[in-house]
């Protein structure tokens, strides 16, 4: 009798995450769905925010509760975000996916999990049309919705210094609009 259990444990050895991540102090976010990683990110700047004296709001529904799906995911400062998470890869490389243009958000806020350290990155809508940002790869071949922006470690923000950058943000960015 063949025993499928076995089997699929052999295999999911062989698809195990990267090394890096075993015993790692971020090692946990290796263990929950992409869309629990994006909620932990959210979750994440919103206490770092309330810790930092910064203003930041969500998008409500139209019963003034919290809303799920939303153009932005969160205004800190009066700045709409869309707001990617990403854990580090095998290339020490973080791709924040699923970014649009044809949203409605003011700028990017990325945030970087390795297994032992937090980055950020944060840039206008314009910066991400116009490829300031970096260069976006679309998420499906011949399709132009959804793309995914490629950065390392040392093209971030080690995330002690978000409160600096976000205030150099938001006033870089209100004396452009």
């Amino acid at each position: 009798m063949i025993d499928y259990k076995d089997i699929f444990i052999e295999v999911l050895r062989n698809h195990g995450n990267d090394p890096k991540w075993a015993n790692a102090t971020f090692g946990s976010i290796k263990t929950i769905s992409n869309t629990k990683v994006g909620s932990v990110g959210q979750d994440f700047i919103e206490k770092l925010c309330n810790k930092l004296n910064l203003k930041c709001s969500f998008p409500e529904n139209t019963m003034g509760q919290r809303a799920t799906q939303s153009p932005w995911d969160i205004q800190i400062n009066g700045i709409k975000f869309e707001l990617k998470t990403a854990t580090e890869d095998t290339n020490n490389n973080f791709q924040f996916n699923h970014i649009r243009y044809h949203r409605q958000y003011d700028a990017l806020l990325c945030l970087g999990v390795s297994p032992e350290k937090l980055c950020f990155g944060v840039w206008s809508k314009a910066d991400i049309t116009t490829g300031k940002a970096g260069n976006l790869v679309s998420m499906e071949k011949g399709a132009n919705a959804s793309y995914k922006l490629t950065k390392s470690f040392d093209q971030l923000n080690n995330v002690s210094e978000f409160y600096e950058k976000i205030i150099q943000f938001v006033d870089v960015f209100n004396k452009k609009n």
